[in-house]
């Protein structure tokens, strides 16, 4: 399968040199650092190219982070953690730990995995210094003051850890700021911890992808994310949109943020927040884009109030098979709508950290949705 294809279609073996990593049916053709100079390299799918990347000098696609750089992922074995984990491993000069809460597994490659108590603060720096990490990528899920402490003690040990330098802590969403909090609350988890690393002594930069794109392209797309229907079912052919449709939605692949990671952690110095867009798309634009793929179906097309949304009494898609409440889908619909009427998931066009590496095309949102709904059948996993 090809790692970078939304829908994980096998495209030819157009490189000569054979590096395979094998993880969740992941298989990787490149090249191998030490090679020739130059080496053509078979770059994403949403490339559509070749490239050719100079191994030696600055590099097109990869350059080099030097000696073998320790980077911890922090809820390694969740969704987007495990995104991370998948990419990160086909880096020669990455050494990967996976840190968790669970029973400590047997080390594999260039993985070691690595059972940690977040409660204990002197544990878990012992950890990092014994397993010499450099840097640490959290993905811990904060839903709840218990996985925010979890965090903010983490920092603390990765602070007192000699080996421990950079810090990049679970956010991957829009832009939290105080102003926020009467919208959400739990903003205050991200807040609290970017407070813990502004104060810190460790080097940090907050990563903001928008919204993930992968949510629209399930259960087709390849991803991690658990399934949630924002906005566009394009399964059931529903569009329950959250006020008139026209608000700026930007968004990115989960792949291709993982890509994108590489690359920030190969910078030397970080922006206090990373931004990352791989498109820029509304609710009315994507529901255009689904009715073209979807032909022959006959759409139910609602738009949710401004006075609905602030209720809480808005529009709930079909999600009999969520192991969520309809109170709980019901009050995340709410809270998603909120924000996306208020406009967080429209990003800042200044500064962008993905127009920074512009060797990685990104995927669209016309073409992932074309890619996983589409008519031709090589479209489909």
């Amino acid at each position: 399968m090809n790692p970078e294809s939304p829908t994980g279609i096998w495209q030819p073996q157009l490189s000569s040199v054979q590096c395979t990593y094998e993880l969740r049916e992941v298989l990787w053709w490149g090249t191998t650092w030490g090679q020739k100079p130059t080496q053509l390299i078979f770059g994403p799918e949403c490339c559509d190219d070749l490239i050719i990347a100079n191994t030696q000098r600055e590099g097109i696609l990869h350059r080099r982070l030097g000696k073998m750089t320790v980077i911890a992922v922090a809820g390694g074995t969740g969704a987007l953690g495990k995104t991370f984990v998948e990419r990160f491993a086909q880096e020669p000069d990455i050494k990967l730990v996976i840190l968790s809460r669970g029973e400590q597994k047997t080390s594999q490659g260039s993985i070691d995995h690595v059972k940690i108590d977040y409660d204990n603060v002197q544990s878990m720096t012992t950890e990092l210094e014994r397993h010499d990490v450099h840097t640490i990528i959290s993905t811990i899920g904060l839903i709840s003051e218990e996985t925010s402490q979890s965090q903010l003690n983490l920092i603390e040990a990765a602070e007192n850890a000699t080996t421990t330098k950079r810090f990049i802590p679970s956010e991957y969403s829009f832009i939290q700021t105080p102003d926020l909090l009467s919208i959400d609350p739990s903003i205050q988890f991200w807040l609290h911890a970017a407070g813990r690393l502004k104060a810190s002594s460790l080097q940090y930069t907050r990563v903001i992808p928008g919204f993930f794109m992968d949510y629209w392209g399930m259960p087709h797309a390849r991803t991690h994310l658990q399934p949630f229907k924002f906005g566009i079912d394009i399964t059931g052919a529903e569009a329950l949109i959250p006020g008139d449709g026209n608000d700026t939605i930007c968004m990115t692949y989960t792949y291709d943020l993982a890509e994108y990671m590489i690359h920030l952690l190969k910078l030397d110095e970080w922006p206090e927040f990373s931004i990352f867009v791989g498109d820029e798309t509304t609710y009315n634009e994507m529901l255009e884009i689904a009715k073209e793929v979807q032909t022959g179906k006959t759409w139910l097309i609602a738009y949710d109030s401004i006075e609905m949304i602030d209720s809480g009494h808005v529009t709930v898609p079909d999600m009999s098979d969520s192991t969520m409440s309809q109170k709980e889908l019901q009050e995340m619909t709410a809270l998603v709508s909120r924000l996306t009427v208020n406009g967080v998931f429209d990003l800042p066009k200044d500064n962008r950290m993905s127009d920074r590496f512009p060797q990685v095309r990104p995927m669209k949102v016309k073409k992932f949705l074309r890619q996983c709904w589409g008519p031709r059948p090589e479209t489909k996993l």
